[in-house]
């Protein structure tokens, strides 16, 4: 089944939407394309928000060479779309996603062979993983050619501490591939993982101080926090404001956020207990969150710390009580929260697997910097 150009374009689109609901990426991260022809397929454009892509703005790739016309660019990781499209005749839908459980078991670069009838019906009978090459270059992409070689009949790919490529013959093949992989991963790391496997006292949500969001206007912020809105000048607190708001006014001192969220998810919680640094195993973690995130004890007691952290990256743990994430938009704090949260199973699955390596300092470094300087700037001139 190939598909008329607009009928394609329409597709992507709802694919977008589907996969921004799904919480299967955060924010852009990720694309989705649709064969057109035997020589051509269009795909989502690199980093515009999927819940108001137009179809003058989904982007016709010529598969052989990943030329194309026009002033939007499409997504950097068309090569391989153009890769598996070439290779394999029988996919017409393509959806590149970022999505939790089954990025954390990339990170130890295994296949994964489906014994569950109810996986290995959707999946295939096995669940290749593509060697770790950094994204959007020509590495990543010879590594997921060699796995489709070496498997001509998978459904799906992992690719080492990025992310997964689902291949369906329509929209709904590949989003049931995509949630059907997840469903299994979640399985796998929950058998490896369980509950608790830091083995220290984990802090419940009642137990946890609420350190608050905020929101920054100017020269003030707006303070939400144990159920009550405050508002506050950054540089003149009153003496009665409560020390979350000291905490905040401290960070917006220190960095350019404009929001400020606590995270309490499982995974980042337990993490904060083990009081160390997160080890890097997801190259969306270096990229949007940061590298070197560092873990500080007694938060409300060292705010400068904590601003300190916060100057060159959007998370640092507070041991036992989760982590602050920051970003210039809501979206973009509760993107920096979802990843890290990703991170800490990463870094929770290693422990459990008894895996020791991560991404390389130098690789780590190198991804951030390329993010904040073109990536993250792109969005900003988009508005």
């Amino acid at each position: 089944m190939k598909y008329s150009i607009e009928e394609a374009k329409e597709l992507v689109i709802r694919g977008g939407k589907i996969l921004a609901e799904s919480g299967l990426i955060a924010r852009t991260w990720g694309n989705i394309s649709a064969r057109i022809s035997d020589d051509k397929f269009v795909i989502t454009p690199s980093g515009l928000a999927y819940e108001t892509l137009t179809t003058g703005q989904i982007v016709e790739v010529n598969i052989a060479d990943c030329s194309y016309e026009g002033d939007i660019k499409p997504s950097s990781e068309k090569g391989i779309h153009a890769d598996t499209y070439r290779l394999r005749p029988d996919v017409n839908y393509i959806i590149h996603t970022h999505q939790q459980m089954a990025s954390v078991l990339s990170i130890e670069g295994k296949d994964i062979v489906p014994v569950n009838d109810e996986y290995k019906q959707v999946l295939g009978d096995i669940v290749p993983c593509a060697a770790y090459g950094m994204s959007s270059t020509g590495k990543l992409r010879k590594n997921v050619v060699k796995v489709l070689h070496g498997n001509p009949g998978c459904k799906a790919v992992l690719m080492k501490y990025h992310g997964t490529i689902c291949m369906g013959e329509d929209l709904d093949n590949s989003f049931e591939i995509a949630q059907t992989l997840e469903k299994m991963s979640k399985d796998i790391y929950e058998q490896s993982c369980g509950k608790n496997k830091s083995g220290k006292n984990i802090k419940n949500a009642a137990q946890i101080r609420d350190y608050g969001s905020s929101c920054r206007e100017g020269n003030k912020f707006i303070l939400q926090c144990n159920g009550k809105s405050s508002e506050y000048l950054i540089e003149k607190l009153p003496e009665e404001a409560p020390e979350a708001a000291v905490l905040h006014a401290e960070i917006y001192k220190s960095c350019d956020a404009l929001y400020i969220i606590h995270s309490t998810d499982d995974e980042i919680v337990e993490v904060s207990s083990t009081g160390r640094e997160l080890r890097p195993f997801m190259d969306d973690l270096v990229q949007i969150v940061g590298v070197n995130i560092r873990t500080v004890k007694d938060a409300l007691l060292n705010t400068r710390a904590i601003a300190k952290e916060l100057k060159k990256k959007n998370a640092v743990l507070i041991e036992n009580e989760g982590a602050i994430c920051t970003g210039k938009t809501e979206s973009d704090a509760k993107a920096a929260a979802m990843i890290l949260r990703k991170g800490c199973a990463a870094d929770l699955y290693a422990e459990a697997i008894n895996k020791t390596d991560n991404l390389s300092t130098m690789d780590a470094h190198i991804q951030r910097f390329v993010y904040k300087n073109k990536y993250s700037k792109m969005k900003e001139q988009r508005g």
